[in-house]
């Protein structure tokens, strides 16, 4: 059970002008577990970090806290020995790392003019012909 969730740190760059972006860019997020301490028999402190990727055209990283009880001295052996967590133990803290951080990037990415990090619809259906439409790219205003 995740008790505390903390962002502890937020860097958010665009590289290159927007008009000067491609029409398709990819972006990649990726969440890391850096560290993990025990406070107690109970608890454990994990120090991440989050970041989406946008192919050359900015970065919007975020470190912070995930304070974890439940299985600790399993977490902590497994982390010991790979430097890898139980699955269900990394499955949760992974989840809330996700959910929590692309929230906040989502608005991070509107203030410098980068897409938000959620993949568009593949297909937009016109509820009057029943056609189907690509989505051609971000929003206006956006990379």
């Amino acid at each position: 059970m995740i008790k505390m969730f903390r962002i502890d740190g937020i860097e958010a760059k665009r590289y290159i002008e927007p008009e000067n972006a491609p029409k398709e860019i990819r972006i990649d997020n990726n969440s890391t577990v850096l560290s993990i301490s025990q406070l107690n028999e109970n608890e454990a402190r994990m120090e991440f970090r989050f970041t989406v990727s946008y192919a050359g055209i900015g970065v919007i990283t975020m470190e912070g806290t995930v304070i974890y009880a439940g299985k600790v001295k399993e977490l902590m052996n497994e982390w010991s020995k790979k430097h890898r967590m139980p699955d269900e133990v990394a499955q949760e803290v992974h989840a809330t790392i996700i959910n929590n951080c692309v929230l906040e990037s989502v608005l991070l990415a509107k203030e410098v003019r980068l897409p938000p990090p959620i993949p568009p619809p593949a297909q937009m259906m016109n509820s009057n012909k029943g056609v189907k439409h690509k989505n051609t790219g971000p929003p206006e205003g956006y990379a």
